[in-house]
């Protein structure tokens, strides 16, 4: 995400559009990306007008992962690896703050979401992607730890450990409709609508209430680890004050 990305609000949805503004010519993720990233999407989290956020990239392109020229040489002294240190950092918190949002976050995908785009992708709560969408973890960004949590944000997703390999020891992309076949992408759109149709997604889930939407997502979170007694509990009490 540039400077410039876009933080446009719909008074009317209370949606907020997050993009991306990746050139078509090489839609890698960069440092002022992520650090704008975490920045943008922090605003769009502390302002109680809005209500979703739809993180989408250019029309040609989600995001690339990584280039290689946003990396350090090996080798390189302590004072040239630490600007990359702090590119990781930012990239690491954005990540963090997209899965732990208590706002729900719906990715708009055009083109290929690759490595820790793939991750940015994934840490979404729900995808739409045009049917020329691709979705694919190089072996070498996960080897390389340039995947930026890629891999787990599948894992989460991904039942069968075999469609997990499909993903990374093939090492090729997966189509959208595969992609919405192994249930990671829950929307398909045509090509150029994936944002038209995302944000129409966006729009219908902020007629509920901030709050409303904050326990979803909570919910949401937490329906893999909690136990079968202790989610009939909380639904109890939630019954119990729903008609106190």
């Amino acid at each position: 995400m540039s400077p410039n990305s876009n933080h446009a609000l719909d008074p009317g949805a209370r949606v907020s559009i997050l993009n991306l503004q990746l050139g078509t010519a090489n839609s890698v993720m960069t440092p002022a990306m992520a650090h704008a990233g975490i920045e943008t999407l922090s605003t769009a989290l502390r302002d109680p007008d809005i209500r979703v956020i739809v993180l989408t990239g250019s029309d040609e392109q989600f995001c690339l992962g990584v280039g290689e020229r946003s990396t350090g040489a090996a080798g390189a002294a302590g004072a040239a690896a630490a600007p990359d240190a702090a590119f990781i950092d930012a990239l690491h918190d954005w990540l963090l703050a997209l899965h732990d949002s208590d706002k729900p976050v719906i990715a708009a995908v055009e083109g290929e979401a690759r490595g820790a785009g793939l991750a940015l992708a994934l840490a979404c709560d729900l995808i739409v992607a045009s049917h020329s969408a691709q979705f694919s973890l190089p072996a070498a960004a996960q080897l390389s730890g340039q995947s930026a949590g890629a891999l787990w944000f599948a894992a989460q997703r991904l039942v069968a450990r075999s469609t997990l390999g499909e993903l990374l020891l093939l090492d090729t992309p997966l189509t959208a409709e595969r992609a919405h076949q192994l249930g990671l992408v829950c929307r398909l759109s045509d090509p150029g609508l994936a944002l038209h149709d995302a944000t129409h997604l966006a729009e219908g889930m902020a007629r509920h209430a901030s709050a409303s939407l904050a326990l979803l997502k909570q919910q949401l979170l937490e329906a893999a680890t909690t136990p079968l007694h202790a989610a009939l509990g909380a639904e109890r009490n939630r019954w119990f004050q729903s008609i106190a």
